[in-house]
């Protein structure tokens, strides 16, 4: 048995793989670290019995809490290799381009001959991120699922910061703009952010994985960007701790 874990900032992500039978977990991360990690003289360690696992699981991590615990029999990888490696594996292509879109940041990978050639990552700011996504839907009072239909006259958003753009935000609710329109533009705005991360890999195969790669309208409206048409992997959610499983 082999188990794949992603430590993401919003969400664990966690594969379990038995023979060619790959099953997918996920949990809030905050209840994951008060359910399932276990602190003694010892340290910090996790517990995932609960997904099966016991002292001869394989088990590789990756996300932002990879090492914050401590695991038996465990590997520990970068999410670079994490996503590179899910996306090789989902798409059986051996060079395109992943746009990764996390709870916390945002990354471009550019795999040749099967291997990692080049990266860059975005994690000094939220404003491209799931997690302005969820603060937006919260603001506008609409779900993840109803803002990824939105990509019709998008208003214009002209704050850089996710801080200030949540006031932006209310300033257009205030104007009367129609929530599609709203909508449209957060959508348009977080684009407009990854853009610059793919513009030089626009002409090769492009894929996109992250929980944000659900939202159809944003992948839209990049797609348009980037004059091609980003595919969404499999499991777009679980890319991370599905990679994991082939370490």
């Amino acid at each position: 048995m082999k188990l794949g874990i992603d430590l993401g900032s919003r969400f664990v992500k966690i594969a379990v793989q038995n023979g060619e039978t790959v099953e997918f977990h996920r949990e809030d991360t905050v209840f994951f670290y008060k359910n399932r990690v276990k602190r003694d003289e010892k340290g910090v360690k996790i517990d995932l019995s609960a997904y099966g696992a016991d002292e001869n699981t394989v088990i590789t991590a990756t996300g932002y809490g990879r090492n914050m615990l401590t695991f038996a029999n465990a590997n520990v990888i970068s999410e670079i290799k994490a996503h590179y490696q899910g996306a090789l594996q989902s798409t059986g292509e051996n060079e395109f381009i992943l746009v990764d879109v996390g709870g916390q940041d945002s990354k471009v990978i550019y795999v040749r001959d099967g291997y990692i050639e080049d990266f860059v990552m975005n994690d000094k700011c939220a404003a491209s991120t799931g997690r302005f996504l969820e603060n937006a839907c919260r603001i506008l009072d609409i779900t993840l699922e109803e803002l990824s239909g939105m990509t019709e006259n998008p208003v214009k958003m002209n704050s850089t910061c996710a801080v200030f753009s949540e006031s932006e935000l209310v300033g257009k609710i205030a104007e009367g703009i129609p929530m599609e329109h709203i909508g449209a533009g957060v959508n348009e705005s977080i684009a407009r952010r990854l853009f610059p991360l793919i513009r030089k890999y626009r002409h090769k195969k492009l894929y996109a994985a992250g929980g944000v790669a659900e939202n159809r309208g944003l992948i839209r409206l990049l797609s348009e960007m980037a004059e091609s048409e980003i595919q969404v992997i499999k499991n777009p959610q679980f890319n991370g701790c599905f990679g994991c499983l082939y370490y």
